[in-house]
């Protein structure tokens, strides 16, 4: 079959004039409705005709203009390919480039610690209140006032009227026992040692003074000069700072001994001590055991006495505790000295103390 003729308004030839009077109409339906197969008519001169395969000779290819043959961008066909700079192919796939919601923020263990760390601050100022309202008062007189509260009406009960004075008042605390003038007392072991018989004794301190080496003690004084003074002092063996032992009342005197020296004549030049002499006694029927001995020296800027003679009584009270008496009489009141001790060793243990 062939194409139809270049003129699309010719007529092919043969073809009944559908114009004519009378013309008779083929029908559409009969075989072979074109008519006649035609011989393969050649292509027009000069010209394509439909079928025709291959380029054309005669048909010059446009040359391509250097505007047509650039593409937007920059880029050139003939040029090769390069990735995109900060490209990386083997980077994975983002679902998100730019566009979209957030990323959401990974929390951070922080945040737990930040949270306990309130809850803390939180329960520490509500303790704190709660403290502060019971301190202040706030639970009543149910269960008593707190220490330093004042009742209302206590106060005004017991205030003057118009201003005037409250006129006598007996004392609500208990005082601190003082030097009875007659004796020295420890009230723990209940031991009264009376003063001595002779000399001029003032009162030190105590009674109940912890006193090395000696605890719960009271002691009396000769005083020579301003910094120069004879001592007697009765007390608790302080077991703390010496060794006490019961059943070794010599080495217990020992011990007693060595801390009463520690620093007791200092202040003298050409220091020397003599041995030790001990004595097995009973006082009030109590095992004890005395040690004396003589304290030398060449000179001192204190006094113009040159010795001084100390006594040290340890007592087993009652298998546990011990009575301490210590009498260090100086040269210028050695007629004391004998008196001292014998105080010492009349120390009555059933005693009433003050």
């Amino acid at each position: 079959m062939t194409y139809p003729p270049q003129d699309p308004g010719a007529m092919p030839p043969g073809a009944p004039d559908p114009y004519a009077q009378n013309a008779q109409v083929p029908d559409p339906y009969a075989q072979n409705p074109y008519g006649q197969s035609q011989p393969a008519s050649q292509p027009p001169a000069g010209g394509y005709a439909p079928g025709q395969a291959g380029a054309d000779p005669s048909y010059a290819s446009p040359v391509p203009s250097q505007q047509t043959s650039q593409l937007p961008g920059g880029y050139q066909p003939s040029q090769p390919y390069y990735p995109q700079p900060g490209y990386d192919p083997n980077q994975p796939y983002q679902q998100y480039p730019g566009y979209g919601p957030p990323p959401v923020q990974a929390t951070t263990k922080g945040g737990g610690g930040t949270a306990l760390l309130v809850i803390g601050v939180v329960l520490l100022m509500a303790l704190g209140a709660v403290g502060g309202y019971f301190w202040l008062g706030g639970k009543g007189g149910d269960e008593g006032d707190l220490a330093g509260a004042q009742d209302p009406t206590t106060s005004e009960e017991s205030a003057p009227d118009d201003g005037g004075e409250s006129g006598d008042e007996e004392p609500t605390g208990e005082e601190a026992p003082g030097p009875s003038g007659t004796g020295l007392s420890v009230a723990s072991i209940g031991a009264v040692t009376p003063l001595p018989a002779s000399g001029d004794w003032l009162p030190y301190y105590g009674p109940g003074v912890a006193y090395e080496p000696m605890t719960d003690s009271e002691a009396y004084v000769l005083q020579h000069t301003e910094t120069w003074i004879s001592f007697l002092g009765t007390g608790l063996f302080s077991g703390a700072v010496a060794q006490y032992d019961p059943a070794n009342l010599e080495a217990s005197a020992a011990n007693a001994a060595e801390v009463w020296l520690d620093g007791a004549f200092s202040t003298v030049v050409g220091y020397e001590m003599s041995e030790i002499v001990y004595q097995d006694v009973e006082v009030d029927g109590k095992p004890g055991v005395l040690a004396t001995w003589k304290n030398s020296w060449t000179s001192t800027d204190a006094s113009t006495d040159t010795f001084e003679d100390t006594a040290i009584l340890v007592v087993d009270v009652d298998g546990v505790n011990g009575f301490l008496g210590i009498a260090s009489i100086a040269q210028s009141g050695t007629d004391s000295y004998q008196a001292a001790v014998d105080a010492l060793l009349a120390t009555d243990f059933d005693a009433e103390t003050a």
